[in-house]
């Protein structure tokens, strides 16, 4: 008995069945077919038909359907042939937009078997042994509608729903409608039926003890023997009739192509592009093209035009031809692009290939066949605008994005669980900050290796409950998200191949992953949001506001001395790429002077390359002592002094050395990165015989070839690495000759972060640029350069929402405040509340008007009386000063701490000099920032304020303690073994200035092994 009737995880939190498992199950009970049929999706359709064929079991693709028009009414609707499977692709498109009627999906009944019947629909709720007619003529109009009307018999086990199906069966019977036993599957295992309730109650928002909470019951994978018990033979052999019926032929799906460009011309694609190419490249050389060049160009465009791309390339040029003319900045090319002589010319990339050694190989290989593979950046506040320029173009349906699912991974089970179960929130946040943030990670991992985790989930019966319920659900798909750069185009109407998903966003989604769009016909472009491009965009904006200056980033001088300078001193932080402690400490050791030195250094900092910078270090600061293999490795590899580090090296000697064509070195090169031992010793024997031909020795040829197939693990792609090398030295450039705009966008873009604000902030003052705190009489919504420094825009702090600051702007507008009641009292006329005003107080934003924070704080209902005095409400809302005196307002002295402290907790961190800041500068100059040691491990000596203490008893029953260490940059986690505890718990307090040494494992914490406490407060 063939079961027609299951849901899968990708039911999102409907089921908590896994494909694998799907199939596993169906091979112990010797399956030969089954079906999948999600609700209302089809997002595991693909996946599905290959692990299906891989165990040679038959695929069934369906769909269960809910209808809320005319009535509640639930369908499963399998697909007989491939012209079935493409309308459920388009039900399922029109289901993921809205509830369906009767009437919408009914277009889409040809080729399907329909199964109607649910033990929640109208058939079963309606029912009433006194109205047996009602099931008759129900029954008579829904197959008027759909001729092919099979009706389920389900809930069998049940002793009710067993009496009411023999009463539908009979009836069905009568109208010559057939009967099939459809057992609905949500679950494997019958106690499986738990973890539904987790998902549930997750989706929901609920607690399991929740009375409301529906799950159902029995709903789990039935045997043969109990299928045979539960329901009518003929029934059963029905449903293995409706499987042999079910064949869609997959190997020939339905697929589609790229659109086909439509230039204004009226001329064939490949003329086009070539038309292009040849008026690119002129201007691109000012009309002197060396012959390198029109070979090369010649090459490409061959390649492309054979291997049936001409389409995908006018498509990205039009792109970016679209954004130039929107005066959206384009990136400069990412990937292996770069390389392409045709994409230089069409101005998708901006580095000249010939001139930086840069292989169209890498990107194309003619006797490889894959896609190609454009990736452009756009400033993310713009990538929208290209996305809905291509819908406007193309067709919105013929444009998507991408589906991925955000999966319940280690963490996010932990605390979804926990929350159903009524764990507090305290408890599970002492259990979640145990596992660390690192790749692969997960619970069984977290038990395994993390004894402090495993030692907590065994202290509590709870704590092993909650760990062994999230492990079942753990990587279940959660929801649906976007594809972060992928976008889809499609010559035919992409449900036509595939089906779409709605979701809350404007664009639609393809239900199909990124894996499977490809062998469909549906070709990945990357359209990128990069925020730094935002960055950049809106220096070169406000430089040609200020200056009238017009800088284009890739026509900068590539010689700039300050620019090499501020590389050279590791002073990157903002600078794309280049923000690490550790490629900002490699930029130092390089020292870098040329545009190449940047990609190289852009390059080594890989955890591969990096084994080799000591040799390249050595090398470059020693050139004489480089020995190559043989003298024809010397211009390949000078560059680089004598190593290899790019993959396009690795081409350049299989083509010189191994006499190779460079479409064969890259695939050379692909076996290598791959370790297809079988490929590369095929192609080790080419390599030594070409190598010998041109006299090279048999021993050198393989010494060298060896070399290769190391450095190939971690080569780089080097039109990949120059290409983003070029959008680091445009940051660096404008960060090194406008350092006041590059600080001015660069908080910008970081408004609501407060941690890296604080970052930047520290940064400015580490570089004598100030930032100015709030201010009532200049503030504006964004960050603005005033007096040679950074004025702070309204919206960075809490509690101060556009709402708020449009009025404080649109009022200032009027005139501007002349002094402190008179501010106060048109501010509180447009109707600015006393809690607005409190927190402008605290951010300084009355600093010019009248210099003490606490006093004004301490007075504020006194100033607002006075406001309300002075205002005069007749025909026109206006003031009276002369009605009364001002108050007189008694000054009140402050603390730094205080009022640092007041600083942060309105704008989320220190503003003004910090108590800490004063101290480091008066008695700790050599000790470094939180900051500073951010990404530094081992043994450290920090200087901070104790903001959070919190106890913790041990197993042993030792009493310990977590603190939170703050300095004037950041905040880092401090653990205090019992012993040192004993020593210092009597002393140590909130709010208390220490000097602490320890060892830091970890980047986010110290483990302290000595405390020196400074002082409890400083006073002004």
């Amino acid at each position: 008995m063939i079961h027609l009737h299951t849901r899968s995880s990708y039911s999102l939190l409907h089921s908590p069945i896994r494909l694998e498992e799907l199939i596993q199950k169906a091979n112990q009970e010797n399956k030969k077919a089954i079906a999948l049929t999600d609700l209302s999706v089809m997002f595991g359709t693909m996946e599905w038909i290959k692990r299906c064929k891989e165990s040679n079991i038959k695929p069934i693709i369906g769909l269960e359907i809910t209808l809320k028009e005319p009535e509640f009414m639930n369908f499963v609707l399998l697909a007989k042939n491939n012209r079935g499977l493409k309308n459920l692709f388009k039900i399922s498109s029109e289901a993921s937009k809205q509830t369906l009627t009767l009437a919408q999906i009914k277009p889409y009944f040809e080729d399907l078997f329909i199964l109607y019947g649910h033990e929640d629909g109208i058939l079963y709720q309606n029912y009433q042994e006194s109205k047996e007619e009602f099931i008759a003529d129900h029954l008579l109009a829904l197959k008027k509608e759909i001729p092919d009307l099979y009706l389920s018999l389900v809930c069998n086990d049940s002793k009710y729903h067993k009496r009411l199906n023999e009463i539908f069966k009979k009836t069905a019977q009568q109208l010559n409608i057939p009967t099939v036993a459809c057992s609905r599957i949500y679950y494997l295992k019958q106690e499986d039926v738990e973890d539904l309730k987790v998902l549930r109650a997750i989706e929901k928002q609920t607690t399991l003890n929740n009375g409301t909470l529906n799950v159902s019951y029995g709903r789990y994978w039935r045997t043969d023997q109990e299928m045979e018990q539960l329901y009518d033979q003929d029934d059963l052999d029905q449903s293995d009739w409706i499987a042999s019926q079910c064949n869609v032929d997959f190997e020939h799906l339905e697929k589609s192509d790229l659109p086909i460009y439509k230039n204004k011309l009226g001329i064939d694609s490949r003329s086009y592009l070539i038309k292009l190419c040849k008026a690119g490249l002129k201007k691109r050389m000012n009309d002197h093209i060396p012959k390198i060049y029109i070979d090369r160009l010649e090459y490409e465009l061959s390649v492309i035009t054979k291997m049936g791309f001409t389409n995908y390339f006018l498509i990205v040029y039009d792109m970016i031809r679209y954004a130039k003319t929107q005066n959206i900045l384009v990136g400069p090319g990412r990937g292996s692009a770069a390389g392409s002589l045709v994409a230089y010319c069409l101005g998708i990339t901006h580095i000249d290939p010939i001139k930086n050694q840069l292989l169209f190989e890498r990107f194309l290989n003619p006797e490889r066949i894959s896609m190609p593979d454009i990736d452009t950046d756009f400033p993310d506040t713009s990538r929208h605008k290209i996305i809905e320029y291509l819908q406007a173009q193309y067709g919105a349906d013929h444009v998507a994005l991408i589906v991925t699912f955000s999966a319940l991974k280690a963490k996010q089970a932990l605390r979804d669980v926990a929350r159903v179960k009524n764990i507090p929130n305290l408890e599970i946040d002492s259990i979640v900050r145990l596992i660390p943030n690192v790749p692969n990670m997960n619970l069984n991992k977290a038990w395994n290796e993390i004894s402090a985790f495993r030692s907590k989930i065994q202290s509590k019966a709870s704590y092993l409950d909650l760990f062994h319920t999230a492990l079942k659900i753990e990587n279940l798909p959660r929801h649906t998200s976007q594809h972060a750069a992928g976008v889809v185009l499609s010559q035919k109407e992409i449900v036509e191949v595939c089906p779409i998903y709605a979701g809350d966003g404007t664009i639609q989604s393809t239900q199909f992953t990124m894996d499977y769009l490809e062998s469909l016909g549906l070709i990945k472009m990357d359209v990128l949001a990069l925020k730094n491009l935002t960055t950049v965009e809106n220096i070169l904006s406000d430089l040609k506001k200020t200056y009238g200056l017009e800088l284009d980033i890739y026509k900068l001088n590539q010689n700039d001395k300050k620019t090499y300078a501020l590389l050279s001193s590791g002073d990157t932080i903002g600078v794309f790429q280049f923000e690490s402690d550790g490629i900002r400490s490699l930029l130092r050791d390089i020292r870098p002077q040329t545009f190449s030195d940047i990609a190289i250094a852009l390059a080594l900092y890989r955890p591969g390359p990096m084994e080799n910078k000591n040799v390249y270090l050595a090398n470059r600061n020693h050139p004489e002592t480089i020995h190559y293999l043989h003298p024809l490795l010397e211009p390949i590899l000078k560059e680089t002094y004598g190593i290899m580090i790019y993959q396009e090296q690795i081409m350049q000697i299989a083509q010189t050395i191994g006499n190779m064509t460079l479409a064969q070195a890259d695939s050379l090169r692909k076996a290598m990165s791959k370790k297809n031992k079988a490929l590369m010793d095929s192609y080790e024997e080419i390599f030594i015989q070409g190598a010998t031909a041109q006299n090279i020795k048999k021993e050198i040829a393989t010494k060298i070839f060896k070399t290769m197939e190391h450095f190939a693990d971690y080569g780089f792609n080097k039109s990949h690495s120059y290409a983003y090398a070029s959008l680091a030295y445009a940051m660096a450039y404008l960060k090194a000759n406008y350092p006041l705009f590059f600080y001015r966008s660069l908080l910008d873009s970081v408004t609501g972060n407060k941690e890296k604000s604080a970052d930047y902030i520290f940064e400015c003052s580490k570089r004598n640029v100030p930032v100015l705190p709030c201010s009532i009489v200049s503030s504006t919504d964004r960050y603005c350069i005033e007096n040679n420094g950074i004025r702070m825009p309204f919206q960075v702090l809490k509690g101060i929402g556009k709402t708020v600051y449009d009025k404080i702007i649109q009022e200032r507008k009027k005139k501007p405040f002349q002094d402190l009641y008179e501010c106060m009292a048109r501010l509180i006329a447009c109707g600015i509340k006393e809690n607005a005003l409190i927190t402008l107080i605290n951010a300084g934003a009355f600093d010019p008007l009248y210099p003490s924070r606490k006093t004004l704080a301490e007075n504020l209902d006194q100033i607002i009386s006075y406001a309300n005095l002075v205002k005069v409400e007749d025909e026109t809302l206006h003031f009276d000063f002369s009605v009364a005196s001002p108050p007189n307002l008694i000054r009140l002295e402050e603390q730094v701490l205080e009022r640092a402290q007041k600083e942060k907790e309105v704008y989320g961190f220190y503003l003004s000099e910090h108590p800490i800041s004063s101290l480091r500068k008066k008695r700790f100059q050599n000790l470094r920032t939180l900051w500073e040691i951010s990404e530094q491990l081992g043994f450290v000596s920090v200087l901070g304020r104790v903001s959070r203490i919190k106890p913790y008893r041990t197993k042993k029953g030792d009493l310990m303690a977590f603190l939170t260490l703050e300095d004037e940059t950041q905040m880092i986690d401090v653990a205090i073994m019992p012993r040192l505890y004993g020593q210092i718990k009597g002393s140590l307090q909130e709010n208390q200035i220490i000097l602490l040494n320890g060892k830091k494992d970890r980047k986010d914490s110290i483990l302290a092994q000595k405390i020196q406490i400074l002082s409890r407060k400083l006073k002004t």
